[in-house]
């Protein structure tokens, strides 16, 4: 054979024989990594910590401890030269690697987030602040236009000017703010129209006390909601007292025939009547944002079935100023009889949307059908809606009521259990006690290691 061919053979040999080698060490199954992997895992690690710092564990987690570790010692045993060197070598820089801290920004689950609607609404505020300061101040020409837009972009960027002041602040806060804003600007005017009466400038002073008093009244509930911080039913119960407070001031002042200064204190005075009646029946009753939901449905129902008998004593050629009376008196009363109405229901905020988009959804279609008769009389057509709005009102709040009942009641069942009952057949522990290696076969040291058939737990 010639020196060149007896090189290639050699060649190829040595090819062969190296791919084999690593084929072997590629089909290994107990490898270097393997054996880490095993040796960190989670349950392991956690019971072996306990034990080290001499905390008691119970008799499963001694099973386990001893099983998993004959069971590293085999692995260990079965792992070739070349596998246990590279152990030795790569183990503190796998540990290193897993002790690492993971950074990951996950958003939290109630983390607060600025919505399409609290962008509207601070700009529109915003904008309403900029045009009374035009209004006031009498500015003429590009100010005019340019100064409720620098407002309106001033309020939406409350959040990046200072942002200390939202670092805490929730859904909640953000609700009883545009309430406080909401309530601010009909307050603030009517203090206004009560100081000036029909005067020359009693429209900027009108306009100038709204604003200051949306902006005022806003901050008001802002840091009292941060600092309180109330239920959703709570602030929804002052929302509703402070809307029903000026209707019942302004009725009154119409009925008894006052004058323009005086109707407007009495929407002041009611509005801050309203609102101390409303803290004051929150602290009574935890009311749900769904309950005040319903409640304040069934008030603007029941103010719309008034109106409705006013219009019908009207055509009897009653006192036109005195009919102003029955809605007011009908708000009243609906309000008190909503209250006792959702005690003891709870509802949701779903339950509660649901009641005043589905009586809504009624008054349209009586509405629609009044259309259809082609009446003349001003009571039916106030009436039948607010008949059928009441009507599905009252259906959907029974409704909800008796299922939440009957949910607590079933939960008030589970929570007076004094004792807990499980049972457990685990049959496939039959094939893993065959392979558990037993050196000693007595009585005691079986019992030790076999995993059971059967579990019974009766928990006190």
């Amino acid at each position: 054979m010639r020196p060149h061919n007896t090189s290639v053979l050699a060649l190829l040999l040595l090819i062969l024989l190296s791919s084999g080698k690593q084929s072997f060490s590629q089909g290994n199954l107990y490898t270097a990594r393997g054996y880490w992997e095993e040796s960190t895992r989670t349950n392991y690690v956690t019971i072996k910590q306990k034990v080290e710092k001499g905390d008691s564990i119970t008799d499963n987690e001694k099973n386990y401890i001893q099983d998993y570790e004959l069971y590293l010692r085999s692995y260990f045993m079965r792992m070739s030269q070349d596998d246990k060197d590279d152990y030795a070598r790569l183990k503190a820089h796998w540990d290193s690697k897993h002790t690492e801290p993971k950074i990951s920004r996950q958003p939290e689950p109630d983390e607060f987030e600025w919505r399409a609607r609290d962008r509207i609404s601070n700009g529109l505020y915003g904008l309403c602040y900029g045009i009374s300061i035009v209004v006031v101040t009498e500015i003429k020409g590009a100010g005019a236009a340019g100064i409720p837009l620098i407002t309106s972009g001033l309020w939406m960027l409350g959040p990046a000017i200072n942002p200390k002041k939202y670092e805490n602040v929730t859904r909640k806060t953000v609700r009883a703010n545009n309430t406080g804003k909401l309530l601010g600007l009909g307050y603030g005017a009517a203090l206004g129209l009560a100081i000036t009466g029909n005067t020359e400038n009693s429209g900027k002073w009108t306009l100038g006390l709204s604003t200051l008093g949306s902006i005022v009244l806003g901050e008001v509930a802002f840091y009292g909601q941060q600092k309180k911080n109330y239920s959703s039913g709570h602030i929804e119960l002052m929302r509703h007292y402070g809307f029903l407070g000026p209707w019942i001031g302004l009725a009154s002042a119409i009925g008894s025939g006052s004058n323009s200064n005086v109707g407007a204190g009495a929407i002041l005075g009611g509005g801050i009547a309203g609102l101390l009646i409303g803290n004051q029946m929150a602290k009574k009753y935890d009311y749900s944002r769904g309950d005040v939901d319903a409640i304040s449905s069934l008030t603007l129902i029941s103010t719309g079935l008034g109106f409705a008998a006013a219009t019908e004593s009207l055509n009897a050629n009653s006192d036109v100023k005195t009919l102003i009376f029955i809605p007011a008196a009908t708000s009243i009363a609906a309000t008190i009889w909503g209250q006792r109405q959702v005690r003891g229901a709870h509802l949701t905020d779903k339950q509660g949307s649901t009641i005043n988009f589905s009586t809504a959804g009624a008054a349209l279609l009586g509405l629609g059908t009044v259309a259809l008769t082609e009446s003349k009389s001003g009571a039916v057509w106030i009436g039948v809606p607010s008949g059928l709005a009441l009507i599905t009102h009252q259906i959907l709040l029974h409704k909800y009521k008796m299922k939440n009942l009957e949910l607590n009641l079933q939960r008030g069942s589970i929570r007076k259990r004094n004792y807990d009952v499980s049972f457990k057949v685990t049959p496939e522990s039959y094939f893993l006690n065959q392979h558990i290696p037993v050196k000693e076969y007595s009585p005691q040291v079986f019992a030790r290691l076999q995993n059971p058939l059967f579990k019974l737990v009766l928990t006190f």
